[in-house]
């Protein structure tokens, strides 16, 4: 009977029914969309966490352009020009307050590394020998010497006996050479054959090569802080001075080297980069997905943290070594170089250090390597890795252990020098960059769209907001209006019930039955139609952007032009969230209605009645 009279209390005054109805259904409506797209917002931004990735890439601006000539024995002068960088920065300048890395800025070392089968897959030969010219005469074109001994070198190369031809190819000034003297010269080929006067009764179908001699002795030994180390030997030396073998000559300062050059010539031919990271992803290639792990699995976060013995290898290192992902691999590092490598192999200036000796083992350790990566070929472009890379968490490497073995210098590239912040923090980053006041530096952003995603997230938060705050402040508006027409309007109704011996229990029951039974119709519809909308919105939002910032001016930078996927494929509305809404607006219903009924309820039947009649 109960039900009864509240439905009939809903049909006495129909037009007030419909529009308690509607208008709760519509403040449901809003709570529901609202609450729904600030989950579906909160969950895409947890997810995106986990996809996206900011790194940021530092590079010394060219400070100016200039231009250079070179000379070539057959053409003459050839005309090129080259940027140059100022003084080299370090990368201690990118540790600054508000900088909030994830993964800080750190210029990046490649160690040398000794394995035991011939890796740098060059045609550079490097022999060293002693020799006599066939007759005097100036190295300007292709000059005749016979090789009186091969200190270093392959004897399919070169032997003792053996006639070949050596040119002052790029020098102005051509070396001369005297007959029944004996020089001691660094054989260089790279790839030119003979040419000239002297060699006119070899057809050039022969193709027989013609050799550069490399002289120097001296070391290329740097400091922490990129100094070169004094060297007596280099600073007495002129660049290309060729050194006569005298007797006694392998007792001083300059054969002692060229001594120790032919016992370690063979270093750089067995010779691996290996570059400590903080992450796989700050490697560029890997970024960039242009490297994959091909077999195995990446280093983890952990391991990377701890410093774990392990590591990544090429898939062509990996055929050369004959080594899969689980085995062991050795790897004593004995030099440091922080320009970039060579696309097969590793080579430093000189293997001495300012001491005259080839540089020693500074640290070694069995890896277990734990994945192997192929990269794809592509045009160098100052990020590829080499052939043979192989990559180690850099603390697996004592700090500063390489210190003395430094072979080489360079300037913080994007190559070698990057770092992690927060996603969506690069507005900020800049802003506490630009207060540090370097301008040398440009630093380049890499977030594969997560700005411009956010932005998008950003404005569809706000409108959640505005959503959510619209619905409760009508849900308040409209139940405490209607509470307030149901339950003050029927007072002589409470006065007559009252007084028929109607509990005030009873009386509660009876009046608010209608009022609830409309609440909860109303939210239950708007909640459904609320539901269904926030799906709209999602399914409406998903869409395929595509970012080409390569040639941007902006902080963000993309290096190729790419797909991105930004979807909110299987972002649906809760279930839960939309039958929390409507449980909680019920819940409203109850204390707003049960309150107003609870004033009615507190004055008696004939002072109701009274006030009536006044």
């Amino acid at each position: 009977m109960t039900l009864y009279y509240g439905i009939k209390q809903i049909l006495r005054s129909p037009l007030k029914s419909i529009l308690f109805l509607l208008l709760a259904g519509v403040s449901a409506f809003l709570l529901v969309l609202g609450s729904s797209l600030w989950e579906i917002n909160r969950t895409m931004l947890e997810e995106f966490e986990d996809l996206f990735m900011t790194v940021g890439t530092v590079e010394q601006k060219i400070d100016h352009v200039e231009t250079y000539k070179i000379w070539d024995a057959g053409n003459g002068y050839e005309y090129g020009q080259r940027g140059i960088r100022g003084e080299r920065i370090p990368s201690a300048v990118m540790d600054f307050e508000g900088a909030g890395y994830i993964l800080e800025a750190k210029q990046r070392p490649n160690f040398g590394a000794l394995v035991d089968q011939k890796a740098a897959a060059v045609s550079h030969m490097f022999m060293i020998v002693e020799a006599t010219p066939i007759e005097s005469g100036t190295a300007d074109e292709s000059f005749p010497m016979r090789a009186e001994k091969v200190l270093a070198g392959d004897e399919f190369e070169l032997k003792a006996g053996d006639i070949f031809y050596i040119c002052d190819h790029s020098m102005e000034e051509a070396r001369s050479f005297e007959a029944g003297t004996t020089y001691i010269m660094m054989l260089n080929y790279v790839g030119m054959v003979v040419h000239g006067s002297r060699v006119e009764h070899i057809a050039p179908e022969d193709h027989v090569p013609e050799f550069i001699p490399i002289s120097s002795v001296a070391s290329h030994q740097y400091t922490m802080e990129g100094e070169r180390v004094y060297d007596a030997v280099a600073e007495a030396e002129e660049e290309h001075d060729i050194d006569i073998v005298t007797e006694g000559f392998y007792e001083t300062e300059r054969g002692k080297r060229w001594l120790e050059m032919a016992k370690t010539r063979d270093y750089l031919f067995y010779t691996v980069p290996v570059t400590p990271t903080d992450k796989t992803e700050l490697l560029m290639p890997f970024y960039w997905k242009d490297a994959q792990i091909s077999k195995g699995r990446d280093i983890t976060e952990e391991e990377y943290a701890e410093g774990k013995p392990v590591c990544l290898i090429s898939s062509s290192l990996a055929v050369l070594l004959r080594k899969e992902a689980g085995d062991k691999l050795t790897l004593p590092l004995y030099c440091a170089d922080y320009s970039p490598t060579q696309e097969k192999g590793m080579w430093v200036a000189s293997i001495l250090n300012a001491e005259g000796k080839a540089y020693s083992i500074f640290h070694e350790q069995e890896y277990e390597i734990v994945g192997i990566y192929t990269a794809a070929s592509a045009t160098r472009n100052g990020y590829e890795l080499c052939i043979n890379q192989v990559i180690i968490p850099w603390n697996a490497v004592p700090e500063n252990s390489w210190a003395d073995h430094i072979a080489g210098i360079w300037y913080m590239t994007g190559g070698n020098t990057s770092f992690e912040i927060p996603n969506g923090t690069i507005e900020d980053f800049m802003a506490a960059w630009e207060k540090q006041g370097v301008e040398e530096l440009e630093l380049r952003f890499y977030d594969n769209g997560y700005t411009n995603l956010q932005t998008g997230l950003e404005s569809r938060k706000l409108m959640a907001v505005i959503f959510l705050a619209s619905g409760c402040i009508l849900a308040l508006m409209i139940l405490c209006f209607f509470a307030n027409t149901f339950i003050t309007g029927q007072r002589q109704r409470i006065a007559v019930e009252r007084l028929l011996g109607r509990t005030k229990g009873q009386c509660a029951f009876s009046l608010l039955t209608g009022f609830f039974l409309l609440a909860a119709l109303g939210t239950a519809a708007g909640c459904g139609a609320g539901r269904m909308a926030a799906d709209r919105a999602v399914e409406a939002t998903e869409q395929t952007m595509e970012f080409d910032e390569a040639f941007s001016s902006a902080v963000i930078a993309q290096a190729d032009t790419e797909e991105i996927e930004i979807s909110g494929a299987g972002q649906k509305a809760d279930a839960g969230t939309a039958v929390g809404a409507g449980i909680g607006l019920l819940l409203t219903a109850v204390l707003i209605g049960s309150g107003f009924m609870g004033q009615a309820l507190r004055k008696e039947p004939l002072q109701i009645l009274g006030e009536l009649e006044e």
